[in-house]
């Protein structure tokens, strides 16, 4: 368990490399309610068992959450991580999350993998596009996929400075470029 205190501001951003199709969403809903059967339900559970995406809303898979934290919470930035220069501020929230796609909670869980609904106060910006669509309940993520990060304004210079810094290392030593990482 981290919370967001915890974690360096360098490091408080969630990444996905794909979004969920509307087919996908509803494949996703009902392995959820034949996992949860004999599980308890509450309100995160029916709110998403019910849900139907709205024009502003997209379904995003997110990899390894950077901590835990309650939702929902508000972002303004989305950026492309392998080139972080590339990026939009733009008011959103995460409204829903949804641990390994199929247990709804509410809240993200450090570490873990979460089907997370993104509310836009505009339309959803066209840089989503960048992700993978999943169409089914498997991914079908290309290798080298695009990455797109959520984060906020507050912790974004400090990303950006770190990210550049790690597409150095790859760029100088390839795939053990994180032992050459400095932590600081």
């Amino acid at each position: 368990m981290q919370t967001e205190e915890q974690c360096k501001p360098s490091e408080r951003y969630l990444f996905a490399e794909e979004y969920f199709s509307d087919k996908s969403i509803s494949i996703w809903q009902k392995e959820c309610v034949k996992r949860c059967k004999k599980k308890p339900k509450g309100i995160a559970y029916e709110k998403y068992i019910n849900w139907v995406r709205q024009n502003k809303e997209i379904a995003v898979f997110t990899l390894y959450a950077y901590a835990d934290f309650s939702i929902p919470k508000k972002f303004d930035i989305i950026f492309q991580t392998d080139n972080p220069d590339n990026f939009i501020k733009t008011e959103y929230k995460l409204t829903q999350s949804i641990h390994e796609a199929w247990f709804p909670l509410d809240f993200v869980d450090h570490g873990h993998k979460h089907l997370c609904v993104f509310q836009f106060d505009e339309d959803v910006p066209e840089m989503l596009n960048l992700l993978h669509k999943d169409q089914g309940q498997f991914s079908t993520s290309p290798k080298g996929q695009t990455k797109l990060g959520f984060c906020n304004t507050s912790d974004f210079d400090e990303i950006k400075t770190r990210l550049k810094k790690n597409i150095e290392l790859r760029k100088q030593f390839g795939d053990k470029w994180w032992e050459h990482e400095i932590d600081e």
